[in-house]
């Protein structure tokens, strides 16, 4: 064999080095990034949701924070005073809607019918339990937590004029109170509260806005591309 033709070798070795190299490099940087993206889902338990556009909310402009069930159109407007309750129909749950820093922001417990605390906001910071919850996945703008059965017990989403919100709870005496979005009798979706007596089940199920588990599908909706 001549020089020349172990030189071609060499120079074809050589070649196909630098491309194993290079689809090598990009290899690890992509699953690097995906071992520290499923690193951050396992150990980020609290969070903050803020809408991506600041809208000035004031009473002076007659600008009030709404609180939407859901998607469902049904849409609360709060003109009251300031950290008072949206609703009162569910002690301790502490359901609160403010303005502050020009942001809607709503203040809510989860509990489960132990009255065990399953996740909370406060003022959109928000805290899951890790030993009382099944999973939970959130984005920038949105949070989602399921229970120890895996149902979606709190559904929280951020708008620049109002904050949509879907939950289901239990109050001290064991009654489930749910609230989101819910089909009427005449078979059409609106929103609405749903109660159910201690020791019933609550008729109430909230359709998952992530994929799941969080680990592999951190932030990803369900409508969203992998």
């Amino acid at each position: 064999m001549s020089n020349q033709t172990w030189l071609t070798i060499t120079q074809a070795v050589v070649a196909l080095g630098l491309v194993l190299a290079a689809i090598g490099g990009y290899g690890a940087y992509i699953f690097g990034k995906r071992i520290e993206r499923e690193k951050d889902a396992r150990r980020a338990y609290t969070g903050e949701i803020r809408s991506p556009i600041k809208v000035v909310v004031s009473s002076k402009d007659h600008v009030w924070p709404q609180l939407e069930l859901g998607n469902s159109g049904t849409v609360f407007a709060y003109t009251g005073p300031q950290g008072s309750p949206l609703f009162k129909f569910a002690e301790d749950a502490n359901l609160t809607i403010v303005r502050e820093d020009g942001r809607v922001k709503v203040s809510l417990d989860i509990r489960d019918k132990r009255g065990a605390l399953v996740a909370e906001l406060v003022k959109n910071e928000w805290r899951v339990n890790p030993h009382n919850a099944f999973d939970r996945n959130y984005s920038t703008d949105a949070l989602e937590v399921r229970d120890a059965s895996g149902d979606v017990v709190l559904q929280v989403k951020a708008l620049p004029d109002r904050v949509q919100l879907q939950a289901r709870l239990y109050d001290p005496s064991g009654r489930g109170i749910g609230f989101g979005k819910v089909v009427g009798p005449d078979g059409r979706p609106g929103g609405g509260i749903v109660l159910s007596p201690s020791g019933h089940p609550l008729d109430l199920k909230i359709a998952p806005m992530f994929k799941y588990p969080s680990d592999t599908h951190l932030g990803q909706l369900v409508d969203s591309p992998r």
